[in-house]
């Protein structure tokens, strides 16, 4: 059921595929984080030296790497944090991006979290990055159509 604001037309948000994180033999992590708009898959992907917070930096730069592959350069996010906290017994991604607003041509900060022992780091990271970019999205996507 539609609700008024949403009638005559569908609202869909981008969705999360797949999000893996690997590591090479030579301390390296690779993130490979794939995303669906429109039944469309973009795939992202990101890499460096180290684990830990790197792991979580990568999972983050993979799914920024999906989004603007999806958004054709029109909307360009970047990361400014990204870290894994404890609370209430659980593990929660919290990031931080900075976009441009179209409308002033400021800086804006976004801020996303997601629980990420669940699903594990990707997957915590990556729905982070899209709780931040929601609003954004939704407004460039629904109003580009």
């Amino acid at each position: 059921m539609n609700t008024p604001w949403q009638e005559g037309r569908e609202r869909e948000r981008v969705r999360l595929v797949d999000a893996q994180l690997a590591h090479g033999a030579d301390t390296r992590a690779l993130a490979e984080i794939a995303l669906e708009w429109k039944a469309v898959e973009y795939r992202g992907k990101a890499e460096a030296h180290g684990r830990g917070a790197v792991d979580l930096r990568v999972c983050a730069e993979a799914t920024l790497d999906a989004l603007h592959k999806l958004l054709g350069g029109q909307v360009n996010f970047r990361l400014i944090g990204v870290k894994s906290v404890k609370a209430f017994d659980d593990s929660v991604a919290i990031v931080a991006l900075g976009v441009v607003d179209p409308e002033t041509g400021g800086d804006r900060r976004l801020i996303g979290t997601a629980p990420s022992q669940e699903g594990g780091v990707p997957q915590g990271v990556a729905r982070a990055v899209l709780n931040a970019t929601n609003r954004v999205l939704g407004n460039f996507l629904s109003a580009g159509e």
